[in-house]
């Protein structure tokens, strides 16, 4: 956009693909200007862009208040041959977490449109470049299409970054990693949290299919249907996405209870054989008089032998039973 600080940012189209910034002083024309095509932008959170919003008279207070709204549920909505429509994009700004979804609102009508947000969007920004180079979109109808596929676009970055992340999982999968371990668990919720943002937004675009103004022509449709279509193959990815991170990470619970219980089966051997080694070192060793080779020279190495016997005797025991 031309000034990010500016709460209210105002653009005239000419139709024809090519857009330039205004004064707020030619939003006067909005009612009686036929040949050009307005677009305004609000930075919601400003005292003065909500007071712009409420000063217009002309426009329903139902739409005034969805346009500020906090509520980011993507929804569509006809009134009287207009749009209203609200959408969701992941937040691909600088040193943000895509899944912290941006949320635009946008009221249009034939000759003008109302968009509005609290956090800049890269997909608004896309627009405002093209038109601004003469390779806009050239109508309200158009502007709301590429919205809708610039939103998706983006969308389906992350969503094939989340898919390459769980495949170089799946391939370099160690259960000593606890780094990895932690990366599937974040995997796993970044699927459950887009699936959660881009569901709703499949069905307000559905919506928007089924009951558009009359402006919006079947040819307008099309990209919206598309975008439908990708929204959809990204929910099933998302799908097979948790259900490989939720194998994955048995896999990992699998491995480490084998390595636990063979862990636990070397110490239970290793307790078999010296418990009764114990047993006779304790016997022989306490003190009181009668113990056998106690007065002779070579008791020591009696008993020695006899210890050696036994822990040969019992290894060829358990090899015998299969043990190990």
């Amino acid at each position: 956009m031309e000034n990010q600080n500016s709460p209210v940012q105002i653009m005239i189209l000419n139709k024809k693909g090519s857009g330039n910034y205004t004064d707020i002083a030619e939003l006067t024309k909005i009612t009686s200007q036929q040949n050009d095509l307005f677009w305004i932008h609000l930075h919601y959170s400003a005292a003065e862009a909500r007071k712009w919003l409420h000063d217009i008279a002309h426009l329903d207070p139902i739409i005034k208040e969805n346009l500020l709204d906090d509520d980011t549920r993507p929804r569509s909505m006809h009134v009287h041959d207009n749009l209203f429509l609200s959408l969701r994009g992941v937040n691909l700004n600088p040193g943000s977490d895509p899944e912290d979804m941006i949320a635009v609102r946008l009221w249009a009508t034939e000759n003008y449109i109302i968009t509005s947000n609290r956090r800049k969007l890269l997909s608004l920004e896309d627009i405002s470049t093209a038109l601004l180079s003469g390779q806009g979109p050239c109508s309200a109808a158009a502007f709301i299409t590429t919205l809708i596929q610039r939103v998706t676009l983006r969308a389906g970055k992350v969503v094939e970054e989340l898919e390459d992340n769980i495949e170089d999982l799946e391939e370099t999968i160690d259960t000593n990693n606890l780094r990895q371990r932690n990366l599937l668990s974040d995997l796993r919720r970044d699927a459950i949290r887009l699936k959660r943002y881009f569901s709703p937004q499949k069905e307000a675009l559905i919506q928007l299919l089924a009951d558009a103004p009359p402006w919006i022509t079947k040819e307008d449709k099309r990209p919206v249907r598309e975008s439908v279509n990708k929204l959809n193959r990204y929910l099933e990815t998302l799908d097979s996405t948790r259900d490989r991170a939720i194998v994955l990470h048995e896999e990992f619970l699998r491995t480490m209870s084998e390595i636990l219980n063979q862990r636990m089966y070397t110490l239970s051997l290793v307790a078999t054989l010296f418990l009764p080694l114990g047993f006779l070192t304790g016997l022989l060793g306490i003190n009181v008089g009668g113990i056998p080779g106690a007065e002779s020279p070579y008791g020591f190495l009696t008993i020695c032998l006899g210890i050696a016997v036994l822990v040969v005797a019992m290894v060829g025991y358990l090899k015998i039973k299969k043990w190990y």
